[in-house]
């Protein structure tokens, strides 16, 4: 018999006026009840009620007492609940670095998913930091989404669990009316852009855009919403995301091109290896990967 249960014990009969009652209330028999309140007059060394056979009553020292014996259960009560619902991921607040990539594909999904999920849930999502997977080495984030070409070549890979999200594909993209729209092989003929900060490094971006386009890129913009906007007002070519573009097509008047490239891009979320990621960070994980 812990010391919190004699707490509740005594809140019962206090509360209740009665033995009998108090140890219907608990579920306990009177004799195990009567025993527990007589060890704790023991443990303080007062007596907390006065007993006749008629009827119980507090002392004043029971009096003195409540109020805080009272607090002490319902904060222990209050701690129960949010350790309850801490496992669930429910309470607590989180920061996610994020590609550029991820932030205008698969995170708004992700997002809208915890908010129903864990409404209580903090999340700071940091997007196109200079290294996301240093940012969770060092504790700046929690964890990360970033794509796991670039994870492999990162400095900080041997301290951190890589988990994979989804694959993206890449496609080529042109207005329409553009002049290679009837012969596709005509692409590498004109400028391209990239969005310089997509991948945070521009490696994998590179290496994928080096099987369709024979030129540099001439443009290299801050994000892809202005290389797409671009592409659509000029003759410019770029790449994005297939699922992203099915749903700017007919707001920005552009297509992807009948060209085959395999532009594949696979999602992870890096964390920490040493340590298991918290209910947080693993209710997160589990809203990115239900997309």
């Amino acid at each position: 018999m812990n010391e919190l249960q004699l707490l509740k014990y005594f809140s019962a009969v206090y509360q209740l006026g009665s033995f009998r009652r108090a140890a219907e209330y608990l579920g306990v028999s009177q004799s195990t009840l009567s025993k527990g309140v007589r060890r704790l007059e023991t443990e303080f060394n007062l007596t907390l009620f006065n007993r006749t056979t008629r009827s119980v009553t507090p002392t004043d020292a029971s009096r003195a007492l409540v109020t805080r014996v009272e607090a002490v259960l319902a904060a222990h009560a209050s701690l129960q609940e949010d350790a309850r619902l801490l496992t669930g991921g429910d309470l607590g607040a989180i920061r996610i670095g994020a590609i550029a990539l991820a932030s205008e594909t698969m995170l708004t999904d992700c997002l809208s998913r915890l908010a129903v999920t864990h409404p209580n849930l903090d999340i700071e999502v940091v997007v196109g930091s200079a290294d996301i997977y240093k940012d969770v080495a060092t504790g700046i984030c929690d964890a990360a989404i970033g794509d796991e070409a670039n994870f492999q070549v990162s400095p900080h890979a041997d301290v951190l669990r890589m988990t994979l999200l989804r694959e993206e594909t890449l496609v080529p993209v042109h207005r329409h009316g553009h002049p290679a729209e009837t012969n596709p092989l005509r692409l590498s003929n004109f400028p391209v852009a990239i969005p310089s900060r997509y991948f945070n490094e521009n490696r994998l971006f590179n290496e994928s855009t080096a099987s369709v386009f024979s030129t540099s890129p001439r443009y290299r913009l801050n994000s892809l919403s202005a290389c797409l906007s671009l592409a659509a007002a000029t003759d410019v070519v770029t790449v994005a995301p297939a699922s992203l573009l099915a749903t700017t097509t007919d707001q920005r008047d552009l297509k992807a091109a009948n060209i085959h490239a395999d532009l594949k891009v696979r999602l992870i979320l890096a964390t920490m290896a040493r340590t298991a990621p918290s209910p947080a960070v693993r209710a997160f994980q589990q809203a990115c990967r239900a997309g």
